[in-house]
């Protein structure tokens, strides 16, 4: 499985649970066993597709799945 899609489908499934829910880079580097830099570049392709929205704050990252993220992890999965 590709990082995007990783990402893409541990967001879904936050989202799932709770739709408000926002997941933090550290938390994707500790359950997908990634690296801070991966997580931010891939956070950054896929808010640039409208696929996730990130706030950076200070020394981490909050993600949320967009509508067109969820579309995307259905289509893939």
């Amino acid at each position: 499985m590709s990082t995007r899609l990783a990402i893409l489908t541990y967001l879904a499934a936050v989202h799932h649970l709770d739709q408000e829910a926002e997941v933090s880079d550290l938390e994707l580097q500790h359950e997908l066993g990634l690296d801070p830099a991966t997580v931010r570049r891939c956070a950054a392709a896929l808010a640039r597709e409208g696929l996730i929205q990130f706030d950076p704050l200070l020394s981490n990252l909050w993600l949320r799945i967009t509508d067109e993220g969820l579309a995307a992890t259905e289509q893939e999965t």
